[in-house]
C-alpha cells in the first residue's frame, strides 16, 4: 500500500496514489515548473533534474529504472503480489526481485524467465529443446558436488543413476481406480497414474541447504534455488544468485557449494 504523508491517506495501488497526487488540490504546486523531492522537500526545475537528484542522493528509497520514489527502503524492497500460495497466504516478493528488474535467459533456448529458479524449473520439466530434465540435472550436480555440500548421499541401484523408470500397467486397476503401489493414491486413468509415477512426487530429497543450522531439504534443485533466492537463511543475496546464474547454472551452483 502507498501512503500520502501530508494527507495521511493510504492507497491500495501506486496508480491510485499517483491519481491522488495529480488531482488533489492539496498537492498542486504554485509553480508548474517545480518538481519536488518528497524525501528531502527540495524542488527542481525539470523532471530530469529531479531524477538525477534522486538517483544520486543518499538514503533516498528510489528505484532508478522505474523512476519511482518509495515511502521507505522497506517499501522499495518489498511489494505484495496479488498471487497467493496454495495455503492462501500472500506471496511476497521484493520489488527489485520482480520481473520488472529481472530477465533470465535459458542457456539452451530463447525462453526467458524472471529469475534463475524459473530457468531451472523449465529445464527440470523437460520443456527445453536441449533435452535436459530433472534426472540429467541431478546427475550433473552430483558430479559437481563431489563432497556432498548441497546434495545428500543416496543409495541407488547400480547402473541406474536415479533414472529407473517405473511404468504401471492395467494390473494397477483395483476395481475402483488405478492405484499407485507406492502411496495407494487412485487415478481415473492409467495415463494419470503413469504421469504421477514420472513426476518428482516419490523422488528422494536429494538437495539440502548448506547454510549451517538451516536444515532444509528439497527434491529438486529448483526448490533449493528458490529457497536461496528468498534470502530466508542468508546463504546468498537474490542479486548474487542472478549474477552467478547469468554465467551458467553450474557457475551459480559452484558458488553455493564453495560459499
Amino acid at each position: 500500500m502507498e501512503h500520502c504523508g501530508p494527507c495521511d491517506r493510504w492507497f491500495n495501488t501506486y496508480n491510485g496514489y499517483l491519481q491522488h497526487i495529480n488531482n488533489s488540490a492539496a498537492h498542486q504546486s504554485s509553480s508548474e515548473s517545480d518538481w519536488e523531492c518528497t524525501t528531502c522537500d527540495r524542488s527542481f526545475g525539470t523532471e530530469t533534474s529531479l531524477h538525477q537528484h534522486c538517483s544520486s542522493a543518499r538514503d533516498h528509497p528510489y528505484c532508478i529504472p522505474c523512476k519511482r520514489m518509495f515511502i521507505s527502503e522497506h517499501n522499495l524492497m518489498q511489494v505484495q503480489y496479488l498471487t497467493r500460495l496454495a495455503n492462501s497466504s500472500p506471496l511476497l516478493h521484493q520489488h527489485m526481485h520482480s520481473k520488472t528488474h529481472s530477465s533470465m535467459p535459458c542457456p539452451f533456448c530463447k525462453s526467458t524467465f524472471a529469475n534463475a529458479s524459473g530457468v531451472i524449473i523449465h529445464l527440470e520439466a523437460g520443456r527445453c529443446s536441449s533435452g535436459f530434465d530433472r534426472h540429467r540435472i541431478n546427475e550433473a550436480i552430483r558430479k559437481l558436488d563431489r563432497n556432498n555440500v548441497i546434495t545428500r548421499p543416496m543409495i541407488e541401484m547400480p547402473g541406474y543413476g536415479g533414472r529407473l523408470e517405473v511404468i504401471a500397467t492395467g494390473r494397477a486397476w483395483n476395481g475402483s481406480g488405478f492405484e499407485c503401489y507406492l502411496c495407494e493414491r487412485e487415478f481415473n486413468s492409467l495415463n494419470g497414474l503413469n504421469s504421477h509415477l514420472k513426476s518428482p512426487f516419490h523422488d528422494q530429497e536429494v538437495y539440502r541447504c548448506p547454510k549451517a543450522g538451516c536444515g532444509r531439504n528439497y527434491k529438486l534443485l529448483s526448490g533449493l534455488v528458490q529457497h536461496v533466492e528468498s534470502e530466508s537463511c542468508g546463504l546468498m543475496r537474490f542479486g548474487q544468485v542472478q549474477r552467478q546464474a547469468r554465467h551458467g547454472i553450474s557457475n551459480m551452483v559452484g558458488r553455493m557449494i564453495t560459499g
